[in-house]
């Protein structure tokens, strides 16, 4: 992949994403600070041993399945593990409504 110029006007660092690592939020400044990470360890625990029903679609999430730990639109309460996808999906609807 080659690396392009980070998509903040006036930075001139080169990155391989879109925002170079001195413009990228660290999980705590997105909001998933120490409570969000251990309620994601707890929960890759259960996963990694037997799966889980993802709280939006209800299918399993396989124990080698990318899945996010879900939260409410409001993002006041845990829904669950979710598929990575329908997280994503989810928070795009939102996002249109």
């Amino acid at each position: 992949m080659a690396r392009k110029v980070c998509n903040v006007p006036g930075c001139p660092n080169l990155t391989d994403h879109s925002r170079c690592v001195a413009h990228t939020p660290t999980t705590s400044q997105r909001g998933y600070g120490s409570r969000h990470q251990q309620e994601r360890a707890k929960w890759q625990l259960i996963i990694s041993k037997t799966g889980w029903p993802c709280s939006r679609c209800d299918e399993r999430i396989q124990p080698l399945d990318e899945w996010h730990l879900d939260h409410s639109d409001d993002r006041d309460t845990y829904l669950g593990p979710s598929h990575a996808h329908c997280n994503t999906s989810a928070a795009g609807k939102a996002s249109h409504r």
